[in-house]
């Protein structure tokens, strides 16, 4: 006998336009300068050191190096981004709020 209340296999319900939408809505106000890197922004940062890792490429960053920080940073955010982004979503389409 299979039980009335069963998971639901389509549990996340991931919508393609709720990434697309917050892959911007992080990625447009990251390109912007802030004082906190000396007028630059953190996405340019992140290029640029992504760059520079690849100029001397057999050889990795090191562990100290800014590129770690900026990758870190930049993709916690992108990814909460992301995750608020569609329980938003999902929450409207629930009629949660």
């Amino acid at each position: 006998m299979r039980s009335e209340k069963t998971f639901d296999s389509n549990w996340l319900r991931k919508d393609p336009t709720v990434l697309a939408i917050s892959f911007l809505g992080w990625t447009v106000p990251s390109s912007i300068g802030v004082s906190g890197f000396g007028g630059n922004s953190l996405f340019g940062l992140l290029n640029a050191s992504i760059g520079e890792e690849l100029a001397k490429f057999p050889v990795g960053p090191a562990l100290d190096d800014k590129f770690w920080l900026y990758l870190i940073t930049w993709h916690t955010g992108l990814f909460l981004t992301m995750l608020l982004g569609q329980i938003g979503v999902q929450g409207r389409k629930t009629g949660y709020w």
